[in-house]
């Protein structure tokens, strides 16, 4: 009797396990369902249910729940992704402001030249018989000024450079590469300097989420790597 009564059905009505099995057929062609397409087929089996075969109460309470599910999900990821853009509006605000500011960092390359005075630092582990602080022209490479030193201690060694080639003139405003190596015995080591960099520019990474600062020697640092900052 029941199969008579469902034969004779208008052909847009269906059962309610014919409609589990064709919302269970569009779920696997399509994975990430939004809202729109959950809302648009909540409302069609609501209008096209067969008035003798209705939904279940506990079905009908269960999709009404999925759907307050989802859509508290989906206000949450838009609230999620305001936070983010005004994260990044407000991180290069703050990117802007560091234009020009110089880093202490470990570089071999500064600006100098002009007769202004550049000091770079080192640490040196153990005493050394002699050293020499090297300074070449960073887009020739050539050596433009040379000091020596005898009988260096232990500790923090300051190098200074007044900016001048080294017959006394000043040399061109520019970028210059800065080298220290120091001599123990027949041991010869070169050992890496802390000098100041202005920042040139800055970006935001999309892959990390991150705001980078680009150095005036071209390389790129993340935030979590900018220590000291000064004018």
């Amino acid at each position: 009797m029941a199969d008579n009564i469902t034969a004779s059905l208008p052909s847009n009505l269906l059962t309610t396990r014919q409609y589990e099995e064709q919302q269970a057929k569009l779920l696997n062609k399509e994975d990430d369902l939004d809202r729109n397409a959950f809302l648009t087929l909540f409302t069609t089996q609501l209008k096209n249910q067969n008035p003798l075969d209705p939904m279940d109460n506990g079905a009908f309470v269960s999709q009404l729940a999925q759907f307050s599910s989802l859509e508290a999900m989906t206000g949450m990821r838009t609230s999620m992704d305001n936070m983010a853009e005004d994260s990044k509006s407000e991180r290069f605000l703050l990117g802007s402001s560091l234009l020009g500011k110089n880093i202490e960092r470990l570089s071999s390359v500064v600006s100098g030249g002009g007769g202004q005075q550049v000091t770079s630092r080192a640490n040196l582990p153990l005493p050394a018989d002699s050293g020499v602080f090297n300074i070449f022209d960073a887009s020739t490479g050539s050596l433009i000024y040379s000091e020596g030193f005898k009988n260096l201690p232990s500790g923090g060694v300051e190098l200074n450079w007044n900016g001048q080639l080294q017959g006394g003139l000043a040399a061109p405003v520019g970028q210059y590469k800065l080298e220290f190596i120091v001599n123990r015995g027949d041991v010869q080591s070169v050992l890496p300097l802390m000098n100041k960099q202005k920042i040139s520019a800055v970006s935001w990474d999309s892959e990390k989420q991150e705001m980078m600062v680009e150095m005036e020697d071209g390389s790129l640092l993340s935030m979590a790597e900018v220590g000291r900052i000064e004018i």
